[in-house]
């Protein structure tokens, strides 16, 4: 570690010798790894590796005791400077906004991990209530014509195997998604990733969420009575593949493509 230590004026490079203490005890001096970076001052720097258990060092003249500084050595900073990786954070600061949880990329490019916001049609955020994310496939020639594909296997072509999120229940929890792992987050397999569902369809999510607006299940869904609320059919977005980004899902309206 390097220490930058000054002294009382006129200290001179070759009377400068250090000690370090380590496990209460102090050790013997030395002047190896001192030099001085400016001869206009009395400042010096020191290069030496912490002993074990070291906890301070102390700089002084060996010519005169009474000059002498600590170095400000940190266990905590020899740790820091030893890193090899470093992880910085931001402290959460509270605040009476919404706010968005960013969870980590997903471990395949066949998944997309959809997290954020949710509101209810009044735009109020919502807590502790369930909903479900159901796969289905819409008729392209007529889009009243769902099919429930929860209990269909479907095929992920990047992994191989069978699509497990077909029928997804989750909690709003803060206003954001929180799935039965505890996670602020969803996976849901990318619908353009998927084989094996009908054809002359596109698969799209279906979610159902009483307190949000979406209450109807499938089986409601061919009735010619005027209905107050959808539910919501959502395509996932694969613009931003490769990217992690946030944002608010707003489903007060049908985000049908």
């Amino acid at each position: 570690m390097i220490f930058t230590v000054p002294l009382q004026p006129g200290t001179t490079l070759a009377n400068v010798v250090y000690l370090w203490i380590a496990n209460g005890a102090a050790g013997g001096a030395t002047s190896a790894g001192v030099t001085q970076p400016s001869a206009s001052f009395a400042v010096f720097r020191i290069d030496s590796v912490p002993p074990t258990n070291a906890e301070e060092m102390i700089v002084y003249d060996s010519t005169d005791i009474t000059n002498w500084n600590v170095a400000g050595y940190r266990a905590g900073l020899s740790a820091l400077a030893s890193a090899q990786q470093i992880l910085l954070t931001a402290p959460y600061v509270p605040t009476n906004l919404p706010s968005t949880i960013v969870p980590g990329n997903p471990p395949q490019l066949s998944i997309c991990r959809c997290f954020g916001t949710w509101n209810d049609i009044s735009a109020q955020s919502v807590d502790g209530e369930p909903m479900t994310i159901t796969l289905v496939a819409v008729d392209q020639t007529n889009p009243t014509i769902i099919y429930d594909l929860s209990s269909t296997p479907l095929k992920n072509r990047e992994t191989g195997l069978i699509v497990a999120a077909r029928l997804v229940d989750l909690l709003l929890v803060a206003g954001q998604l929180q799935n039965d792992a505890g996670n602020n987050f969803v996976d849901l397999c990318r619908t353009d990733w998927i084989t094996g569902f009908p054809t002359g369809t596109n698969l799209m999510y279906l979610l159902t969420c009483d307190i949000i607006g979406a209450p109807m299940n499938l089986a409601l869904l061919s009735t010619d009575s005027p209905i107050t609320f959808q539910p919501v059919l959502f395509k996932l977005d694969t613009s931003t593949i490769g990217t992690t980004t946030s944002g608010t899902f707003d489903i007060s309206k049908k985000a049908v493509p």
